[in-house]
């Protein structure tokens, strides 16, 4: 007998006078939807029916939680059910590992943390598993990936004091890096998308991100050093906001961050203001942005004159449209702004022949720091059909 015919006890267990869909369904299928859930849960189908007894063993995707707010017993239990079932699971390939583990969130266990979880990590990379998440209070000293397999990795909360060499990944297209303390360079010839988002950066060791074909990158809400970004010429579309941290540290003799993003079509630049942010710093090393259409900044570029724009405008031939974001106003960086108003109002050489709108968008259009950015602009030949305040 079949094991469908085998299933005609679950059907008759269905709602009266139902019908019951989910046997009909193709094996396939089924081992899609238990690739949705908990790999402890789809285990735990094998209850339902013979048919049902081995699907599990070929889902193509682990999801594993490793819940350290459980007593001793209940974690030794978890790691023995995650030993177990790669054990018995078939060598089929993967397609998506979900790793979860607050092993290490109390930091008592940080150190063993990042041990626990490897060889599971380990098991999906020898898989062919596509798609990676890890989440974990961890601390590596080595994270040794191989894989001709793995296209996405995401990393949350992860501490690392060693090597992000992904070069035995040559097929990793997309890495997302959240929550995570950085020690170490970033290196991938592969990447094409790369997140960088609220991580703590070495305060004595600058890191190098070298990712030479990405289309796009984001860095969001760092701390610590500023990255070295080296040039990414297939740059489409960066970002750099809310800068928590510092750019130099003393007097550096090279571009950290303008230089390796001067490719790019759009661009987002903003930083809580300060004299010395990275991006003002940056300038003096004079790149051109020869691709840029869209560009967004913030107050950071409209003080000493609104040297910052001025140099933008000079820099990127071909920009279309321009957007300054005006945050919540600060005594300190009105009294700059309306100050000085040193640039040359003769001067409007600068300004670009394909520029078509200027967009403000501040708190309000009572912002005294509104009026000296539209006097800048009507200055150099703005005009107020282009210039949009929200």
């Amino acid at each position: 007998m079949s094991d469908r015919a085998d299933d005609e006890g679950s059907t008759e267990t269905a709602v009266a006078g139902g019908e019951d869909r989910i046997s009909a369904l193709p094996d396939d299928v089924l081992r899609h939807l238990l690739s949705f859930l908990q790999s402890s849960a789809s285990v735990q189908t094998c209850v339902l029916a013979k048919r049902w007894r081995t699907l599990w063993k070929s889902v193509p995707a682990l999801r594993i939680v490793d819940d350290a707010m459980c007593d001793d017993g209940e974690m030794e239990r978890s790691r023995t059910f995650v030993k177990e079932l790669l054990r018995l699971r078939d060598p089929s390939p993967l397609e998506v590992c979900l790793i979860y583990s607050s092993y290490g969130h109390d930091y008592a266990n940080y150190g063993e943390a990042f041990q626990r979880i490897e060889p599971w990590l380990q098991y999906a990379l020898s898989h062919e598993v596509e798609v990676v998440r890890v989440e974990a209070h961890a601390l590596t000293t080595g994270l040794a990936l191989v894989s001709s397999h793995l296209k996405r990795l995401e990393l949350t909360s992860v501490t690392f004091e060693g090597s992000l060499d992904f070069s035995s990944c040559p097929v990793l297209d997309v890495l997302k890096m959240s929550g995570c303390s950085i020690s170490s360079n970033i290196l991938s010839q592969s990447l094409r998308h790369l997140k960088i988002r609220s991580v703590f950066f070495d305060h004595i060791n600058r890191s190098r991100i070298s990712a030479p074909n990405l289309i796009s990158f984001k860095l969001d809400q760092y701390d610590g050093l500023t990255p070295l970004l080296d040039t990414m010429p297939s740059l489409v579309t960066a970002s750099v906001v809310d800068v928590l941290g510092y750019g130099h540290y003393g007097e550096e003799s090279f571009s950290l961050v303008l230089e390796g993003l001067s490719r790019a079509t759009n661009l987002d630049l903003r930083t809580p203001y300060d004299q010395n942010s990275v991006f003002r710093m940056d300038l003096k090393w004079r790149p051109m942005f020869n691709k840029l259409k869209t560009l967004s900044l913030n107050e950071w570029c409209m003080d000493d004159g609104f040297t910052g724009l001025v140099y933008f405008l000079q820099h990127a031939p071909i920009l279309e449209m321009l957007t300054l974001h005006l945050y919540p106003i600060i005594k300190e960086e009105q009294h700059v702004i309306e100050t000085d108003e040193s640039y040359n109002s003769s001067d409007q050489s600068f300004l670009s022949k394909h520029l078509k709108v200027v967009k403000i968008i501040g708190d309000t259009k009572e912002d005294p720091r509104v009026h000296h950015i539209l006097k800048f602009l009507y200055t150099h030949g703005v005009p107020s059909e282009k210039i949009h305040i929200q």
